[in-house]
């Protein structure tokens, strides 16, 4: 039986409503007057009305991965519910679901036949009872056929993984830190001057499309660097 041909859901798991909650207003809420005095306006130049909807369209769309983001198990697969998509993976393919040790916060993470080792979302690795309920599900479905992996091929997928991480980590904080770099460099320059329409630095008409090109080239560019060096380190 392939992965998603059973639509039944034997347990979902998501975050709680009140972490979802308090992230939707500290982040949704300040987004509604700031677009609602930018775009009506007449005086401002397009760039800056699309530069500032672009920045918080990429806040909201980190909201929605909130909600959305859950782990779905089913009697013939687990699922995994992410932004855009949803992945599926039939117990069979499943090579371990193990706890991950020394995180800042508890994370169960799932390694696939393909090496793909990534965490299930909805707050699972919070809850030991659940990860243990998760795993016997996955020991009486995975078939007679399944065999452990070798070491090799666990090490290279928590290489590959950690590759991913650190780029994301550092997509993070170089988009952040470009942001307030175009911020302060704005303010500093043009302190003290009236800015109407298109006098408006810049700066401030770009600060909403810098930070998320930086995110998505230093994410891919680092990415594939720290997966070329610790793969090299493997062999």
């Amino acid at each position: 039986m392939e992965a998603g041909t059973d639509g039944r859901v034997i347990r979902k798991y998501r975050l709680r409503a009140a972490p979802l909650v308090f992230v939707t207003l500290t982040l949704g809420l300040p987004g509604i007057p700031l677009a609602r005095g930018i775009v009506p306006e007449d005086n401002l130049p397009v760039t800056l009305k699309v530069s500032m909807l672009v920045l918080l369209s990429t806040v909201y769309l980190g909201i929605i991965w909130f909600w959305r983001a859950a782990t779905l198990v089913h009697r013939d697969h687990l699922a995994v519910r992410q932004l855009f998509r949803t992945r599926r993976t039939a117990w069979s393919d499943v090579m371990s679901i193990e706890s991950e040790e020394n995180s800042a916060s508890p994370r169960t993470m799932l390694l696939d036949r393909e090496g793909r080792l990534f965490a299930l979302p909805g707050g699972v690795g919070a809850q030991p009872e659940e990860v243990r309920a998760i795993k016997d599900r996955w020991v009486r479905s995975r078939g007679e056929g399944w065999t452990p992996p070798v070491d090799a091929f666990v090490l290279a997928a928590r290489h590959r993984a950690s590759a991913r991480e650190s780029a994301l980590v550092w997509a993070i904080v170089l988009a952040g830190g470009s942001f307030l770099v175009m911020l302060v460099s704005g303010l500093v320059l043009d302190f003290g001057s009236e800015w109407e329409g298109d006098e408006i630095p810049w700066l401030f008409q770009a600060i909403g499309f810098v930070p998320v090109v930086v995110f998505v080239a230093v994410r891919q560019v680092v990415g594939r660097l720290l997966r070329r060096r610790r793969a090299a380190c493997i062999s």
